[in-house]
């Protein structure tokens, strides 16, 4: 009985170590969806002039329908005030983000500048914010590999003394 204790309490912190890793790569891929959505929006804006009702209607991208983001903008699409659609979009879904706080400002901002300034100055600040998200993601994924290792080796060293100590 002793054994099958010690034994399950290392197969919990083993499958924490790789839920951990999990976490490490959702937020990864949440950041490189959110660049391919942000380079849409900007050649939607700066190539054919499109509304963003027009723009959030066509966007498909599994990772940002999985966490509802995409169902949350295309929710406000029938509203007669069509004002601060992405923050509002951000906020229904930000329990299901694996977004950093600094990630999810820069989202946040680059949100915030649609539609509300000429095309020159919002495309300006688009491209602010995709360069800020683009090294953020570079960053995230460097931060992605080591902490998966750090991960996996503190949930089977974790597991390995409980299993050692019980036993």
């Amino acid at each position: 009985m002793k054994l099958l204790g010690a034994f399950v309490c290392f197969l919990v912190s083993l499958s924490w170590g790789i839920s951990a890793g999990k976490t490490e790569r959702a937020r990864t891929a949440e950041c490189e969806a959110f660049l391919e959505l942000f380079a849409y929006i900007q050649n939607q804006i700066g190539y054919f002039f499109a509304p963003t009702k027009l723009i959030y209607k066509h966007i498909e991208n599994d990772v940002l329908s999985r966490v509802g983001f995409l169902q949350a903008l295309a929710t406000h699409e029938t509203d007669e005030v069509y004002f601060d659609v992405w923050t509002s979009a951000l906020n229904a879904c930000k329990g299901n983000l694996h977004l950093t706080e600094a990630q999810l400002a820069i989202v946040q901002g680059f949100g915030a500048c649609i539609g509300k300034s000429n095309e020159e100055l919002q495309l300006k600040t688009m491209a602010y914010y995709t360069r800020a998200l683009a090294a953020e993601t570079e960053k995230q994924k460097s931060e992605m590999k080591k902490n998966i290792k750090v991960y996996r080796t503190l949930g089977f060293a974790v597991g390995a003394a409980t299993l050692i100590l019980v036993v």
